[in-house]
């Protein structure tokens, strides 16, 4: 009888059963652009053509998405800086010279693709300091870094934060979701912990790291917080969400907002920082 009733259920299931065949839109190669200004420093942009999830690359070469011979500009309403490639046999990297940043000053991105001009437009803000630092021990000899911020009031802040160890890291790294506003921490103070980011020059290093995200004992750790505009925290905060629902077959799809509006050939951001840095030695025991 068991037996019976277990070949019913499996006829009723198996008779349920319907492929879908899901149609895929076709793929439209994008420019990605990747912009950054700072105080005291000239702009620069990461130049590359995005790549298909469902397609063949060949990600240990990434420089066959790299754009060569891209032209692009950066202006602060007076001066207009071309910014030119550092090696023209890879391209990608663009760095300015004449235009540096200021604090409180707003600059113009414009990047020439295809014949068409795409423009995206930030300020570089004041910026907000943390008000303590200190380190917290997770397991053994390693912990994270925790900061206390007294958040100022009614100002609709939004902030992104990285980090960089002396003597063993070349470029301060972003963890992941490294952006956060104030909508429900305004003008309090409170305390948040960060772990540490992946150098973007040693991403599978950094997967193999049995120490992966975490800062350890005897580090020497530079915290750069920078207020950044809403924008460009929108683009930040939709490119954290993106990224997590690929791996996730249960959350909804989320579109990136690209800092150069709804335009269909071209996704990124050109970011202002308004950094604030500050400097923590994690003693050993």
């Amino acid at each position: 009888m068991r037996f019976t009733i277990f070949i019913f259920i499996i006829t009723i299931i198996t008779a349920c059963r319907k492929d879908i065949k899901l149609k895929m839109p076709d793929y439209k190669q994008l420019l990605v652009v990747e912009g950054v200004i700072e105080p005291n420093q000239p702009a620069y942009v990461f130049l590359s053509y995005s790549v298909p999830y469902f397609g063949e690359f060949d990600f240990e070469t990434p420089e066959k998405a790299f754009v060569k011979g891209g032209f692009a500009t950066v202006t602060d309403g007076v001066l207009v800086d071309t910014l030119k490639e550092l090696d023209s046999s890879t391209g990608y990297f663009y760095l300015g010279s004449k235009v540096i940043g200021a604090l409180g000053k707003t600059y113009t991105l414009s990047v020439k693709f295809n014949n068409k001009v795409f423009q995206s437009v930030t300020q570089i803000l004041q910026p907000a300091k943390l008000d303590s630092l200190y380190f917290k021990g997770e397991q053994d000899s390693l912990g994270l870094i925790w900061q206390g911020f007294n958040e100022p009031s009614g100002s609709s802040d939004c902030y992104r934060w990285l980090a960089k160890r002396l003597t063993k890291d070349q470029f301060f790294a972003a963890p992941f979701n490294s952006v956060f506003d104030d909508k429900f921490v305004d003008g309090k103070e409170f305390k948040f912990a960060y772990d540490r980011g992946p150098q973007p020059n040693a991403i599978q290093e950094f997967r193999d790291d049995p120490e992966r995200g975490y800062y350890k004992r005897g580090d020497t750790v530079v915290v750069k917080f920078c207020k950044i505009g809403k924008k460009e925290y929108d683009f930040w905060n939709t490119y954290y969400q993106n990224k997590a629902s690929n791996s996730n077959p249960f959350s909804a799809p989320t579109n990136i907002k690209s800092t150069f509006g709804y335009q269909q050939e071209v996704l990124g951001a050109f970011v202002g920082y308004a950094p604030s840095f500050d400097t923590i030695i994690i003693k050993k025991k």
